[in-house]
């Protein structure tokens, strides 16, 4: 699924939570801006955001340091300007109904003179230990037990690896796979002691299992219709049967690596252990968190709706070059997108440097003793004021040694933007040999 980068928006929230030990209910008498209380929410820069992914952080990073200041407009609420605020870090099990997941760092702060300040605050797990659910941030504004207002961030991804964003490592799980592996036995090894154990692989859960954790096995194939050919006592693939294709092989490889919401396929897999389902599960879950396919347990496919894809080694070697050649072709597209992509993010990233090294946004942490009133408003504010495709370079200069002067910065669009507008140029002509080849 493609997102388009908005404003990073606290909004009200009435929603339950499930903690570790009650069902919190925000449902508070007072929201943000609608009665004696004003609200602001402050950050220290945005969290990161990429197409693919939508709002993304690292497990490891600290988020964004927070700063909230409460201001009143009746004095009969004067005892609200030393509440208590609190952040939490929430998925969504279903509408309606949040489930904790939890922060490492101080979580909880008193409101001193109506203002408080979050640091050092961490995701303390990832969402590909969710099943592949985004996560929360849920700001609660409290008077003793009682909840005065309660605000919620925009879904956010969070990994614990850099690999894990990486849309080339995610593109290679899906890219077809010569026959010849399907007749290959594979076994797992395993250090014990002092002796190697090595487990065969069979076609059953077990198998499955250790296929995806085998360490000795490098460069395993992950596509799910080798998955399901060689697992295939655990493993199905499904799709609608009022779906209506020429090639249910080939639309399945495109919606595969399709990110729009709906698909018409299904991965299913089953496991009588639940502690092997729930790692073939989170194995899956992973790999294809980024596709349109949905991964799911067999026992809950509606075979009504659903019916499983009949295929083996021979349909799928009669339309593996026609695979091949539909990957080849669209992959060459994505890869001058990721490059478009990647040049963006470090002209914006250069542009924040820029700003922040001439003072065109002061950030509400750097001293915590500022006017408060000065802050920007509880929205995370945009780093860039203006959304034009301007490509600039900064270059640094030396502090002029007379008068102590920072020399301005030197823009060279002009020059970059030629040299970004004679590669795709290139690239657009390569391509059209590339096609023109396969064609005769």
């Amino acid at each position: 699924m493609a997102y388009h980068k908005k404003s990073f928006t606290w909004t009200p929230t009435v929603s339950q939570v499930l903690t570790k030990t009650c069902l919190m209910n925000l449902n508070p008498r007072v929201t943000a801006k609608q009665g004696p209380v004003h609200l602001k929410i402050d950050t220290e820069r945005e969290l990161q955001f990429s197409n693919d992914l939508g709002w993304n952080w690292h497990k490891s990073w600290n988020i964004p340091n927070l700063s909230i200041k409460l201001s009143l407009e009746n004095e009969d609420t004067s005892q609200w300007i030393d509440c208590q605020a609190q952040l939490m870090a929430v998925k969504l099990k279903q509408d309606g109904l949040y489930e904790e997941v939890g922060l490492e760092g101080v979580t909880q702060q008193e409101l001193v003179d109506g203002k408080a300040f979050f640091s050092g605050v961490k995701f303390n797990s990832t969402t590909y230990n969710h099943q592949g659910h985004k996560f929360h941030l849920i700001f609660l504004l409290k008077y003793s037990n009682y909840i005065i207002t309660a605000l919620e961030s925009p879904p956010v991804f969070v990994d614990s690896r850099k690999s894990a964003r990486d849309e080339h490592r995610q593109i290679q799980f899906i890219q077809p796979f010569e026959p010849k592996y399907l007749e290959r036995n594979f076994c797992k090894k395993e250090k014990h002691f002092n002796d190697v154990i090595q487990a065969p692989i069979e076609n059953n859960e077990n198998g499955l299992h250790n296929y995806l954790t085998a360490p000795n096995i490098r460069n395993k194939i992950k596509h799910p219709l080798f998955l399901a050919l060689k697992f295939s006592k655990c493993m199905t693939i499904y799709y609608l049967k009022t779906m209506v294709t020429d090639n249910y092989l080939l639309e399945f490889q495109k919606q595969l690596k399709s990110k729009q919401a709906n698909s018409q396929y299904i991965i299913a897999f089953q496991s009588n252990n639940n502690r092997i389902r729930k790692k073939i599960e989170e194995s899956l879950t992973q790999l294809f968190i980024q596709s349109s396919v949905k991964v799911l347990e067999k026992k809950y496919i509606d075979e009504q709706l659903y019916t499983k894809l009949e295929y083996d080694i021979e349909s799928y070697f009669a339309c593996y070059h026609k695979l091949v050649e539909m990957m080849n072709s669209s992959n060459s597209v994505t890869q001058m997108d990721i490059q478009i992509d990647e040049q963006q993010q470090i002209f914006s990233q250069c542009q924040f440097n820029r700003q922040q090294s001439i003072g065109e946004r002061k950030s509400a942490f750097k001293k915590f003793n500022k006017d408060f009133d000065k802050m920007p408003t509880k929205n995370f504010n945009e780093l860039l004021s203006n959304n034009d495709d301007c490509i600039q370079k900064k270059v640094k200069l030396e502090d002029e040694v007379d008068n102590g002067n920072q020399m301005l910065s030197v823009n060279i669009q002009n020059l970059l933007l030629q040299e970004q507008l004679i590669k795709y140029y290139l690239f657009q002509q390569q391509y059209m040999i590339n096609l023109l080849s396969q064609q005769s």
